[in-house]
């Protein structure tokens, strides 16, 4: 698949087709019933965001000034996966510094149309079946956008579910690792596989212990369709299909749905994240930024802009985000997930700006949210729709996708036109 596709779909950074069928010929002579542990990834082939360190790859980073670094060594999300049996296939491509220009990878639905930014090549080779699963991060929407326009489902766990050791640093309190997968049942097993556990982790451990506790004998849910800030530029299109689905949740007997509008409380989401970001993004780039000439035009543009944020404004934002987390944990109430439109519609085309959306909210708060393919744009056009849980709920919200909304066949669409 991917020597059919990738010359024009330009998924990958680096892939080594030789390596990758000597490595396959030795799975499978794995005894994989003697494995210790139970390799639950037996030979599952997995692409990799181009910014995890990989032994056998180097890491670019989505910048030419990175291009041959290799690291010697593999992220430790990456040693999870090989641990239980996965074969890391090659490294998908990214934006620079996974930031936010767009690499050449074109949107299998359609090559007008744009694939995404950070996270572009796992969901581009998710979505052709190059692979059925990638890892990705996200520390603004750099799953949710590429799963919703590539029609695949897209994961981000709570912050700090999966440790970023080995992998580039943007933001300290918004990057999370997360992957791309062509079902429900993939995304949760990657949960199982990648997630920290044990008493290291108290904040972790006791959370999904909570929470597997109080969802152990739920039968019945209350989903908030949610209003969020980026609203007024949802679609009527979109609006319409997510008032459907909405109405056929509610035909469910154990689902009822309760309109929220939270457009208020999540006013000054945007600012504050984009205060914290950009002045993250200054300070590990100092290096990068010491020789403009290979620093893109929006990159500079974030620099520039960061120079107008003092410490205090930078602190002040820190607090507002750990401030408005608790606010909205309360604000949930009796609900027990939201869902909305995950963006404005379908993927735009290239020459279009992307639209504001809520997908970076949920970064900013550290809730788990799933970006599932369930609607259809104006031309035909995937349109995901975004799942939320409270923070550690990461389990209960992939369940009750699986069980109450990508139910019978859930395996994803490929796009019908691509082409080798």
């Amino acid at each position: 698949m991917i020597n059919a596709y990738d010359s024009s779909l330009k998924a990958w950074a680096f892939v080594d087709t030789n390596e990758v069928m000597k490595r396959a010929k030795e799975l499978d002579t794995v005894d994989w019933g003697q494995h210790k542990p139970e390799a639950i990834l037996a030979g599952a082939p997995i692409g990799v965001k181009d910014i995890f360190n990989t032994v056998d790859h180097p890491n670019s980073m989505g910048s030419p000034t990175r291009q041959g670094y290799w690291p010697g060594n593999d992220a430790r999300v990456v040693t999870a996966v090989k641990f239980v049996g996965a074969q890391i296939v090659g490294k998908t491509t990214t934006a620079e510094f996974a930031v936010h220009t767009a690499p050449e990878t074109i949107n299998p639905w359609g090559a007008k149309n744009i694939a995404g930014t950070s996270s572009t090549g796992s969901a581009v080779a998710v979505a052709t079946g190059m692979v059925p699963a990638a890892l990705a991060t996200q520390s603004a929407g750099s799953i949710a956008r590429p799963a919703s326009y590539n029609g695949v489902v897209g994961f981000k766990p709570s912050f700090g579910m999966v440790p970023r050791t080995g992998v580039l640093k943007t933001c300290d309190t918004f990057d999370t690792i997360g992957w791309m997968t062509r079902n429900i049942e993939d995304a949760l097993l990657l949960l199982d596989v990648a997630r920290v556990r044990g008493r290291n982790y108290p904040f972790v451990e006791g959370g999904v212990s909570t929470y597997s506790e109080v969802y152990s004998h739920k039968t019945n849910y209350v989903l908030g369709k949610l209003k969020a800030p980026g609203f007024c530029s949802i679609s009527d299109d979109s609006l319409g299909k997510w008032d459907q689905l909405a109405l056929q949740l509610s035909n469910q007997a154990e689902i009822k749905v309760c309109d929220l509008d939270w457009q208020s409380l999540l006013s000054n989401a945007h600012e504050i994240h984009q205060i914290i970001y950009d002045k993250s993004l200054a300070y590990y780039f100092r290096q990068e930024l010491s020789d403009v000439q290979f620093i893109s035009p929006i990159f500079q543009e974030i620099v520039d802009r960061s120079r107008e944020i003092s410490p205090d404004m930078y602190f002040s934002a820190l607090s507002e985000q750990e401030n408005l987390t608790a606010k909205v944990s309360q604000a949930f109430g009796e609900n027990d997930f939201l869902f909305l439109p995950t963006t404005a519609g379908e993927a735009p085309n290239l020459e279009s700006v992307e639209l504001t959306d809520s997908s970076l909210i949920w970064t900013l708060l550290g809730f788990p949210m799933v970006t599932v393919p369930l609607l259809k744009g104006r031309t035909g056009l995937p349109v995901g729709v975004t799942f939320v849980g409270r923070k550690y709920s990461d389990y209960e919200l992939l369940k009750f996708v699986g069980q109450h909304v990508m139910t019978g066949d859930s395996e994803v669409i490929m796009p019908s036109n691509i082409t080798a």
